[in-house]
């Protein structure tokens, strides 16, 4: 492992779950010494049709009445901040559901509550948190241009803001003088112009691994270009970040593991997400099962599909292809896998384990401590190459 890296623990914390539970579990991770950061998503619903929950998929759907009672997640970040002091935070959101200028206000405050370690990662939107609540998801990249010159100019000043924008325009707007703690901006997402956007104004850039990288060799491609851009516009690279999220399957029986990707919730996760570009399956020799020009940020809206969808869905999604959509294995095999991104460029991880939805219960609790394992391993490996 060629340079320190940070660790995020993902965290969905849904509202049928006591926040008490969450607190604890962030405690653990703070204490474990392996965890650096807690990543909570902003959601407001999860990936999949409801028909999927159901026992006949998973013992969880028995405990669990649905996946879509979501926690606020700047109200559970500053409660998670209180449970585990020194721990920090990073929320990914959109940047259409909240202004710049009080995304700009709650991050400051984050910042304050972990002295300094807090951070944002905003994408363009996902339509299933937008279309439904009256928001347009195709203003999504103008809108995020709003918001990261909008946080660069109120942090950068400490006088009344002028700013034109596409969607929010300041006019005289001030957030006072405080400036204890910067909070950290960073572009959720890929694309060019996101591309641009993350290089022009951000701290730094995230993607979703294997769905958009799906080898290392992809990601350092990624990260190679973006620094030789950074450097074209007279920015440090060193300085710039580069984060990934391992969408995952973690657990010691390998049995276990080839089942889960057969089960309909993770075969549905690969038809709609295994990559995020539809077409990106035809390098890999793979028909995709939607059309190619069918990006799931755009078009997934989980509750309108009926169940004969459904059910073509994952009658065109093979094993194969789940198989390529997870980083899966026991603690010391994804470890491994991650490391490999690490020394591709990354330098913020996160390994989002969702196979704790297929679990029984006392067997999902355990993928806490997976999940610590993970971060550990990945410490230790980071001393050992210094």
């Amino acid at each position: 492992m060629s340079k320190a890296v940070t660790t995020a623990l993902a965290f969905s914390c849904d509202r049928h779950t006591p926040p008490t539970n969450f607190a604890a579990a962030a405690a653990a991770a703070a204490q474990s010494g392996v965890v650096d950061e807690l990543l909570i998503w902003d959601q407001m619903t999860n990936f999949w049709p409801r028909q999927l929950w159901h026992p006949d998929n998973t013992p969880m759907a028995a405990i669990v009445p649905d996946l879509d009672s979501y926690s606020d997640a700047f109200a559970m970040s500053g409660y998670l901040a209180a449970a585990a002091p020194g721990i920090g935070l990073t929320i990914s959101t959109d940047a259409i559901r909240r202004g710049p200028a009080e995304l700009t206000q709650t991050m400051m405050t984050l910042a304050n509550m972990t002295e300094g370690r807090a951070k944002v990662m905003i994408g363009a939107g996902e339509a299933k948190q937008i279309t439904p609540y009256g928001w347009k998801r195709s203003e999504g990249l103008a809108r995020l241009e709003d918001q990261l010159k909008g946080f660069n100019a109120l942090w950068a000043s400490t006088e009344p803001v002028d700013l034109p924008g596409n969607h929010w325009t300041f006019k005289q707007a001030w957030l006072g003088q405080s400036r204890t703690h910067r909070p950290h901006i960073w572009a959720l997402g890929g694309g060019p112009k996101l591309f641009y956007l993350a290089t022009t104004y951000a701290d730094g850039i995230s993607a979703i691994v294997p769905c958009v990288a799906p080898t290392p060799e992809s990601w350092a491609h990624t990260v190679s270009t973006m620094k030789a851009e950074l450097e074209r516009k007279g920015r440090d690279p060193e300085q710039f970040e580069f984060g990934i999220w391992f969408m995952s399957l973690v657990h010691e029986d390998a049995d276990l593991l080839e089942r889960a990707l057969d089960n309909p919730l993770m075969r549905w996760m690969a038809g709609v997400f295994g990559r995020l570009d539809q077409s990106a399956w035809d390098a890999e020799g793979i028909e995709p099962p939607l059309p190619r020009d069918w990006h799931y940020a755009v078009k997934l809206l989980p509750v309108t599909w009926t169940n004969s969808e459904i059910q073509g869905l994952l009658s065109r999604t093979t094993h194969e292809m789940a198989q390529k959509s997870f980083v899966y294995g026991t603690p010391e095999s994804v470890a491994a896998q991650v490391e490999q991104y690490v020394e591709a460029g990354a330098t913020w991880v996160s390994v989002c384990d969702i196979l704790p939805l297929l679990l029984d219960p006392v067997d999902a609790q355990a993928g806490l401590g997976r999940n610590i394992e993970i971060c550990a391993r990945l410490k230790k490996a980071e001393k050992h190459d210094r």
